[in-house]
């Protein structure tokens, strides 16, 4: 009896991994038909097109539009491509021309510029180095691609972290402030928060001394077609090559690099 048991579950699940497939592959043709058609499809004519029961049809087309993956259009409430879909290939379009385009921005800035300059993304909650090129002066910073760093240490990761709201940003940032190896790092939460607000609303961040002892940087977010900030660039130089006069030079070919790569993703 217990063998049974066991093998009728097993067909169970393998009935239910079955359904959920097909619902999958059904909801793909239904975006597949609305692309090759270029129009709006009443349910009917998907029915029609794919030859599935109507139910299935009416079901898929009320689950996918109360998720935002298609949209209801014109008074007969006929069905076509939702925001989501445009929200996913805008991701995928801003990932494969974030790695292309913006080694090149690097490398362009750190020409220009003579000193370190570095590509950085968000990942679980800390800044993450992409892409490095270094200096070409003597005394330059070093620093590696794959290093994590918290977001109470760069300015680079303020501005990563801009677009989420305060509730959010007050949770995230009590898990994860830790002291700098300078000892010189923000610390305190609402603190923080007004520098991420004022870096986004300027258009830059700096940070001087406050992650490493004698070495700074100037930051200037990435921003794609939906307007968040989806990665930084940053220039890191030692404090001396930091006074007001130097400083204000990088701001302005940093944010100069950001915003040509901000524009080529589509940003408004």
């Amino acid at each position: 009896m217990a063998t049974r048991v066991r093998a009728r579950t097993a067909i169970e699940g393998e009935e239910d991994g079955a359904s959920g497939s097909r619902s999958v592959r059904r909801a793909l043709e239904i975006f597949e038909l609305m692309l090759a058609r270029g129009e709006a499809l009443a349910v009917v004519e998907i029915v029609s097109a794919l030859k599935i029961p109507k139910s299935t049809a009416y079901e898929l087309a009320r689950t996918l539009t109360e998720a935002g993956y298609l949209e209801r259009m014109g008074k007969e409430g006929r069905l076509f491509l939702g925001r989501k879909l445009f929200e996913l290939g805008m991701m995928y379009r801003s990932q494969i021309d974030l790695l292309k385009e913006g080694s090149q921005v690097v490398e362009a800035l750190r020409d220009a510029t003579g000193e370190t300059v570095q590509f950085s993304v968000l990942e679980n909650e800390m800044m993450l180095v992409l892409i490095k090129e270094e200096g070409s002066h003597p005394i330059r910073i070093i620093s590696r691609v794959g290093s994590r760093v918290p977001i109470n240490w760069a300015a680079a990761a303020r501005l990563l972290v801009s677009d989420l709201d305060d509730a959010t940003l007050q949770e995230m940032l009590k898990r994860t402030i830790v002291q700098s190896p300078s000892g010189k790092a923000v610390m305190e939460v609402d603190k923080l928060i007004q520098q991420i607000r004022k870096f986004r609303k300027q258009g830059y961040a700096v940070e001087i001394n406050e992650a490493n002892d004698h070495a700074g940087c100037v930051a200037a977010p990435v921003i794609d077609a939906t307007g968040r900030c989806i990665a930084a660039i940053s220039v890191v130089a030692p404090e001396q090559r930091l006074g007001k006069a130097s400083r204000d030079k990088l701001i302005e070919a940093v944010r100069a690099a950001a915003d040509g790569l901000s524009h080529r993703l589509g940003a408004p």
